[in-house]
Parts: structure tokens; C-alpha cells; sequence
């Protein structure tokens, strides 16, 4: 049998990036997070471990609890400024100790035990991999040493930890946005750009691109910025099995200028590449071949949840047995669903969910009627006339929920819109959208289902199969937000696993073509 790879992850959250690579081959060597909350859910499904429980895989960076307050542990802010930087408890840099680890707390912390304890390369460059995704969006070089500012010197961390544990590749995810350009003293940069030469200063070669989790079996359009970088001597290795690779020769002359004059880099000197557009360079050689890129064999919202649904017999689509059999799951077992807790409304917003169902459905009158509400105008009687009967012939249960017209008409006259207009209902027969993350900004599909989705319903989207269990609280508000991570933020943050698992068989792929 072979030995399966060996891998850490960095801003861990709560597990879909572990639970795709442990299914893609790799053994988990130990695993960073922030969150208590996130670390909840990961300790109960990755480690098998109640971290309620003191269990000993599961330590502490730094806390200001000592274990008699474990309990206030479980809520502490480990970002707090004014977190004493020397309170660390169990956690010391002896690596060899901590196989299948989860360790909690700033990886800032992390990084300076490392660099205290003088620690470089451990595993003798046998590591295979680290991953992460730490956020980058406003990260310069130029800004390197603002150690005050966490988010900017996040990706600087990453890239540091990488650089003294020597990974043979380093996987790094992230949002769209990182591609736009943002304005630092006045100067125009990349984050995208700027996170790479920070690798390729360390001597990693960037592989750059954009993905869409739909083109790999995913029943979202999740468009996400991945990086592969590869360390050089991996990278010569594959050229020397491919020389005439575009991809692999143009991030190989990247690698060579930064090492011999990073100011004169330019952004020309580097492509990043869009699956969209350079769709023929993704045949898995170098980058991921999409497993399903024709829009009619994409999975859909309708495919992932439908099964949930109050008035359904359960009958599972084959995107949730494909989660299910990709992912350490038997498609057998009808497992107990969890996280399936409606959220209560008032009529009133039931009321406008409804409104947006209904929309979804008129096929071209959506726009003209909700124009006119959104500008607190009365659509007219012909407007709401035509949609009364289209919707009588088109939207099975209509008759159910509107016996005449009148009863319709005085539904959408007495509709009253919020100011926030990105909320809207999903569309049964597409991927959903990326705005997962906050649970009002998509209501349900069903004209029969007038709420937000569930947290299982998001993880399904998510394509986290139904035995993944999330802890902690459902949701947090007030100054809690700043630091909190609750169920529907631990899953619209999360890597989707269904991804996760197929970048992990890719990076697996290109490690067997050399060795």
C-alpha cells in the first residue's frame, strides 16, 4: 500500500481542507487555528475528539486561561491586542510531538516559536505539503514590517513558517478579490502578485490561477484565487520531465529573476491563470484538469439540498452520494441529519422571501416588478395580471398558495423590501452563488420554504458530506463578530472539501511524476 502524504494546514477553520486531503491520500500532521469555535468542529471531526474535554492532541498556543478556566478558553478571543504574548501553555516547538495536533491560537505565535527555538526544516524536505489560506487581500512586501498589522503580516507569516518547515509544495487559497489592485501609499499593487514574490523570495516557484469549484463537481459558482507553489527543486524536476511547458517555463524564468533582483519585478513577469480563459492549459499536467466543464453536467442548488426539503421523501441526488463516496463516507449509510434547524421569521419576512421566490420564476417580469417595488412604486394591473398567469401555468403548488388573482395582487402590493439588495432567492436548477457566508443573503428556493438555508443545507452547497458535524453556536452578533466563528461562518469560510480533494489528488499527481 503507499504511504500516504503528509501535510499541515495553517488557518485550518473548521476542516473542509483537511477533510479533502485526508480522502486525497494525506495524512495530517498537525493543523493551526485561530478560532476556538472553528477548532471545535475540527477536533470532532478530523481528530475524533471533544475538544470539551481536554483532550491531549489538542493545544493551546498561547491563553490567557490556564486549564482550571477551560471553559473560558473555549470563548477567548485569541486575536485580543492585549493578549499577553508570553501566557503560552502546552504548546512547545518540539515538532516530533505533534503528529495529528490540532494547535490553537494566532499563527503568529506559531511562527515566532519557530524562530525562537531556531527550528529549520525538521522533516529533512520530506514534508509534502502546507496549506493555507490566509487573508491577503491588502498585503505589500513594501509592508512587511507593520508586525502591528495582523491581516498585512499574515501572508508574510505563512510564507516564513514555509520557508523554516521546507515543504515540497505549498497550497495557498484565497478570494477573487486578491486578483483586483488596491493602492498602497499611493502606489498601485497586487496582493496576488505580491504574496508570490514573497514565495519565490523563500524559492518557491508560484503557480497561479483561478478556479470556480463548479468546474469540479461542486454545486456552487465559487470563483477562488488557488496558488501552487512549488519548492525549486521540485520544480526543476518536473521541467525536466516537461521542458517545453509554457506554464513550467514561464514560473521557472519568474524564480530566476527573484532571486537575483526583486525590486525590478514586474507584474508582466508573472501570469496568473483564469480556468475561464486558459481553459486548455488545465489538462493535469501542470495545472488541475476540471472534472466537469459543460453547464448542463454541473451540479445544482436543486441537487444538493432538495432531498431536505419538509415536503420531499428524501431521496438523495447523485451529487450528495458522490460527497459521500469521495469523501471517507459509505453512500449506504443514511446518516442522521444534524445542523438542520430552521431559522424562525416573522410573516413579514417570510412574506418577502416569499416575494423572492415568486420572482425567481416570471421569466423576464422579475426585473420590471421588482424596479418598481425596490422605488416604492405599485406595480400596475397589467404587470401583476401577466405574472398571476404565468405563474399559474408555470409554478406547480401556485394554486396552493394564491387561490385567485386578487388574493395575488393585494400579496404584491403590500410587499416591503429591506435597503439590502443583494438578498435574493437561490435558483433550484443552478449552482448557487458564492454569498453563502452570511445566512440572510439567500432564502430558499421553494415558494414552500420561506426562510433562510440551514447550516446543513449551506455545508451540502459547500459539498461537506452529512456525517460532518459543526459545533459551537449557530450564529453571533454585536462586538462578538469581530472574533467569533459560528456554524454559518465556519462553513461560508471554508474550503470546499469536493475541491480541496481534487487539488489534493493533483498536487499528489505531480509529486508522483517525479519520484
Amino acid at each position: 500500500m503507499k504511504n500516504k502524504r503528509r501535510h499541515i494546514e495553517l488557518f485550518a477553520g473548521c476542516g473542509g481542507m483537511a477533510v479533502g486531503m485526508e480522502n486525497a491520500g494525506f495524512s495530517l500532521v498537525f493543523a493551526n487555528e485561530v478560532s476556538p469555535m472553528a477548532s471545535n468542529t475540527f477536533a470532532h471531526n478530523i481528530l475524533g475528539v471533544n475538544i470539551e474535554e481536554q483532550p491531549e492532541n489538542v493545544k493551546w498556543i498561547h491563553s490567557k486561561y490556564d486549564r482550571s478556566n477551560y471553559n473560558k478558553r473555549l470563548r477567548e478571543n485569541l486575536l485580543d491586542p492585549k493578549l499577553d504574548e508570553n501566557c503560552e501553555l502546552e504548546f512547545d516547538a518540539n515538532l516530533g510531538d505533534l503528529e495529528g495536533n490540532l494547535l490553537v491560537g494566532d499563527v503568529r505565535q506559531l511562527r515566532r516559536k519557530l524562530f525562537d527555538k531556531n527550528i529549520f526544516d525538521p522533516y529533512n524536505k520530506s514534508l509534502d505539503l502546507i496549506s493555507g489560506g490566509p487573508p491577503c487581500q491588502s498585503f505589500s512586501l513594501a509592508g512587511r514590517r507593520e508586525l502591528g498589522n495582523y491581516k498585512n503580516r499574515l501572508p508574510l507569516d505563512f510564507a516564513e513558517i514555509c520557508e523554516k518547515l521546507q515543504p515540497k509544495v505549498v497550497l495557498l487559497e484565497n478570494v477573487k478579490g486578491i486578483l483586483s489592485a488596491f493602492n498602497d501609499g499611493g502606489e498601485k499593487h497586487y496582493a496576488w502578485f505580491e504574496v508570490a514574490k514573497a514565495f519565490a523570495l523563500i524559492g518557491y516557484a508560484p503557480l497561479c490561477m483561478l478556479l470556480n469549484s463548479k468546474y469540479f463537481g461542486v454545486a456552487q459558482n465559487r470563483p477562488r484565487y488557488i496558488m501552487i507553489a512549488l519548492r525549486s527543486d521540485i520544480l526543476n524536476k518536473l521541467i525536466g520531465l516537461r521542458p517545453n511547458n509554457t506554464v513550467l517555463n514561464k514560473v521557472s524564468g519568474f524564480l530566476q529573476k527573484a532571486s537575483e533582483n526583486t525590486d525590478q519585478l514586474t507584474i508582466k513577469d508573472l501570469d496568473y491563470y483564469d480556468i475561464e480563459r486558459d481553459l486548455k492549459l488545465f489538462d493535469g499536467h501542470v495545472l488541475p484538469l476540471p472534472i466537469t466543464f459543460e453547464p448542463n453536467t454541473w451540479f445544482t442548488v436543486k441537487d444538493a439540498i432538495d432531498d431536505l426539503r419538509k415536503d420531499q421523501k428524501g431521496q438523495k441526488s447523485p451529487y450528495v452520494h458522490s460527497l459521500h463516496n469521495e469523501l471517507n463516507s459509505n453512500s449506504s449509510i443514511d446518516y442522521k441529519i444534524l445542523n438542520h434547524n430552521e431559522r424562525s421569521h416573522t410573516e413579514k419576512v417570510k412574506n418577502r422571501f416569499l416575494f423572492y421566490q415568486l420572482l425567481s420564476s416570471m421569466n423576464g417580469l422579475e426585473s420590471q416588478i421588482l424596479l418598481k417595488v425596490r422605488n416604492g412604486e405599485r406595480p400596475t394591473r397589467e404587470l401583476i395580471k401577466e405574472a398571476f398567469n404565468y405563474l399559474s401555468l408555470k409554478l406547480d403548488g401556485f394554486d396552493e398558495l394564491f387561490k385567485t388573482y386578487s388574493e395575488f395582487s393585494r400579496f404584491i402590493l403590500s410587499i416591503e423590501l429591506t435597503k439590502k439588495h443583494s438578498q435574493r432567492a437561490l435558483i433550484s436548477s443552478l449552482p448557487s452563488p458564492a454569498q453563502l457566508t452570511i445566512p440572510d443573503d439567500m432564502c430558499h428556493y421553494s415558494p414552500f420554504e420561506n426562510r433562510v438555508l440551514t447550516v446543513r443545507e449551506m455545508a451540502r452547497i459547500q459539498s461537506f458530506p452529512d456525517w460532518f458535524v459543526f459545533k459551537s453556536k449557530e450564529t453571533t452578533g454585536g462586538s462578538n463578530r469581530s472574533y467569533e466563528v459560528p456554524q454559518y461562518t465556519q462553513v461560508g469560510n471554508a474550503v470546499p472539501p469536493l475541491l480541496a480533494f481534487h487539488l489534493g489528488q493533483h498536487i499528489s499527481s505531480l509529486l508522483d511524476q517525479i519520484e
